[in-house]
């Protein structure tokens, strides 16, 4: 049932969004009504015994107050839930690259290891054929790359970046409170790459 609500406001919210939102947003961007809005002051004080005009223009002016803070404060809080996001995938795309070149460098120990064997090797083919009595070198064992980090190999476990994000970070119960209606960004990054692109996109992409 709460699922299925949230799914449900979830559609309400896109719809706003994309058709509804946008319209006040571009009225009151727009510069002729910002400065349209400006000179209103100016009947405010020359009229200002004509009762019906000045409050017609000042609950004007209180309504379009009212929709730029909301409008404000909207920007802000997905603003800070998309900075949010965008630091997780720097954090995860860090990661990743760290992983690779993890990866390269001990494959890039591997190759030496073999060389250096392959060298052993010759040698004592070389000196069973020249009579000479084989000398036997203890391999040295290769270094685990992870354990080199500063942080160890902690900075590989997948939950590295959710602690470190608890341990480091301001928490504002508030701020906590209003992120839980954004999901997460693992999950819209793994639905967009799921899902088929739409005709805009596809044509976008043409």
């Amino acid at each position: 049932m709460e699922t299925r609500l949230k799914k449900a406001i979830d559609r309400v919210n896109d719809l706003l969004d994309r058709y509804i939102l946008p319209l006040p947003v571009r009225f009151l961007t727009f510069r002729f009504v910002i400065l349209l809005t400006i000179a209103l002051l100016i009947p405010l004080i020359v009229f200002a015994n004509n009762t019906v005009l000045v409050l017609a223009v000042n609950s004007y002016l209180n309504t379009m107050s009212v929709a730029v803070s909301s409008i404000v404060l909207l920007y802000a809080t997905i603003s800070e839930a998309r900075q949010k996001q965008i630091a997780e995938l720097q954090e995860k795309r860090a990661l990743e690259d760290h992983m690779h070149v993890t990866e390269m460098h001990n494959l890039v120990m591997q190759t030496l290891q073999n060389q250096n064997e392959e060298m052993t090797e010759l040698k004592r083919v070389l000196a069973t054929l020249a009579g000479k009595e084989v000398v036997t070198v203890e391999r040295a064992e290769l270094p685990d790359i992870k354990s080199l980090h500063p942080r160890g190999k902690e900075r590989f476990a997948e939950a590295d970046l959710s602690r470190r994000w608890q341990a480091n970070l301001h928490h504002n119960a508030f701020v906590s409170t209003i992120r839980k209606g954004f999901s997460a960004p693992m999950q819209d990054e793994q639905e967009l790459t799921s899902r088929p692109p739409t005709p805009d996109e596809s044509g976008k992409a043409a």
